[in-house]
């Protein structure tokens, strides 16, 4: 067991432990177990072999603890193309060649080896990006379907961790709270998703003030 994984144990005592936590933790598994979700959007967080209707209970409090933020603006999200689906994670020269179509001002640079690493690899970019942040508003679109509102956040030049194929939700969520943010290239997907908590990192990527209700992160020391 992993410590990202014991950690997603702790959240899911926590969950259950609280009815409204409770609550959502059900919900979650039954819309799983329904097929009622976005493939791309669970895969941002977390993919496996095993359909996410079969992830153990841990992982899929994780996964709704990510997705809750990204729903309610505490993660930001870019989705920068690369215009093909990672392939086997072995084959990491075809990988590395695939994300050199990766364009200005992002770079992806894939672990060669990734010996041991806590990561595939990084994802930087050398000038300001925008990122987007749900409002937590819901919009009904023309053809009946719920969206949300979205605002951009500014950010810095930074380099994250970068996860291509497989991923446990539980090791985003430990990208999230330990670097504060994590970039995910899914198998079948042609983009990378660029994942930022803005209440981890405060003021320290953002190049403007941060958006209104979000409160810097604190180690309590």
């Amino acid at each position: 067991m992993t410590v990202h994984e014991d950690a997603a144990r702790v959240l899911l005592e926590e969950m259950q432990g609280e009815p409204a936590g409770a609550s959502v933790l059900a919900r979650m598994t039954a819309s799983l177990y329904e097929g009622a979700y976005s493939r791309q959007l669970i895969a941002w967080i977390g993919q496996t072999q095993h359909e996410p209707a079969y992830w153990p209970p841990h992982q899929v409090a994780t996964l709704t603890h990510v997705l809750d933020g990204l729903v309610y603006g505490r993660i930001v999200r870019r989705r920068i193309p690369v215009g093909a689906t990672p392939g086997p994670d072995a084959d990491r020269q075809g990988n590395a060649k695939k994300l050199e179509a990766v364009s200005h001002p992002f770079h992806a640079k894939l672990d060669m080896s990734q010996n041991g690493a806590d990561c595939d690899g990084t994802l930087s970019w050398d000038e300001p990006v925008n990122l987007w942040r749900a409002l937590g508003v819901r919009v009904l679109h023309e053809k009946g379907l719920y969206g949300s509102l979205h605002a951009p956040f500014e950010a810095r030049p930074w380099q994250v961790p970068l996860e291509v194929g497989y991923t446990l939700p539980s090791r985003t969520a430990a990208h999230l709270m330990m670097e504060g943010a994590v970039a995910r290239w899914a198998y079948e997907d042609k983009e990378i998703c660029l994942l930022l908590d803005l209440p981890r990192l405060g003021q320290t990527t953002g190049t403007r003030p941060l958006p209104t209700g979000i409160e810097p992160f604190s180690l309590g020391l």
